[in-house]
Formats: structure tokens, C-alpha cells, sequence
């Protein structure tokens, strides 16, 4: 195996490795483990919102974000990575459902991200991330099948 497809095959893993480590920061509301994957000089855009740029900015708009949010689920599918040298690129199909506290109903977006990644001395990192929606819509709780046993953080009593 040549050197640069080992670079290759190594940065994708590590790259999907990130990937899966934010959203699980996020389904645990965890802003600090979410905002250490961003490089220092990171920026990300949601939808319409103005930028956000600094790892630590970002890490204190996660913050806020998590803590008016009960459930909050994020599943993102990695597609195609394209890696060169020490930046690469990948676009993500996300879907995510939440719960705001205090209000009757779910969220549910479908959306993709378009990021840019750079490898630092820690490893690879989010360096730009632009999140684009696609579907929004809220569902009410009297529309939702409750699974028995299964404690979303609000009643679904009528």
C-alpha cells in the first residue's frame, strides 16, 4: 500500500471518527466535549444565523443551544471525504430530533453540513462548518407513539 493512500485511509478514519464523537457530544448536551473538536480559529454557520468563529465561541453558543433543549438526537451520515494534506473536505446528511423544555411537541430537521477539517499536532479537527436545513417541522406530542419505558424528559399525557 502506498504512503499517500495510508494518509488517505488514516485521515478518512480519523475524520469519521471526529464526526461521530461531536454527535455524540451533542445527543449528551455536552457543549465542552463538543467545542474541544473545534480548531482554535474555527468558524460555523447554521442556517440563516450569523458565523460564529472561535472554538471557544462556538463551544458557548453549543452551551446556550443544549441547555433549552430536555432531548436533543443528532445523527449525521459521512459521505465522500477528500482529503489533501493537512485539509480535507466532506459533506454530511443530518437528522436530528429534540425537545425544547417546557414545550409540547418534537423537533425534526433534515439538513447537511459542508465542513473543511485541519490536522493539528492533537489531530484532525472541524475548522469550517456550514449547516444547511432542508426540512423543519414540529410534531405534536398527541401524534407521537410512546414506547413504553422510554423517559424522553416530557409527558405525554393529553
Amino acid at each position: 500500500m502506498s504512503e499517500t493512500l495510508l494518509h488517505r485511509l488514516e485521515a478518512e478514519s480519523a475524520i469519521r471518527r471526529l464526526v461521530r464523537l461531536y454527535c455524540d457530544a451533542v445527543n449528551q448536551r455536552d457543549a465542552d466535549a463538543a467545542g474541544a473538536l473545534f480548531a482554535p480559529d474555527a468558524m460555523i454557520r447554521i442556517a440563516d444565523f450569523p458565523g460564529i468563529s472561535g472554538a471557544e465561541a462556538i463551544r458557548e453558543g453549543m452551551r446556550q443551544t443544549f441547555a433549552h433543549h430536555a432531548f436533543l438526537r443528532q445523527q449525521c451520515d459521512v459521505g465522500l471525504i477528500d482529503v489533501e494534506g493537512e485539509h480535507a473536505r466532506a459533506r454530511l446528511s443530518v437528522f436530528e430530533a429534540s425537545h425544547r423544555t417546557g414545550e409540547d411537541g418534537v423537533g425534526l430537521i433534515f439538513g447537511f453540513y459542508e465542513d473543511e477539517y485541519v490536522r493539528l499536532a492533537e489531530g484532525w479537527r472541524f475548522w469550517r462548518r456550514r449547516y444547511t436545513m432542508q426540512f423543519r417541522s414540529r410534531v405534536a406530542v398527541n401524534k407521537l407513539q410512546l414506547v413504553e419505558g422510554l423517559d424522553l424528559g416530557f409527558d405525554f399525557a393529553p
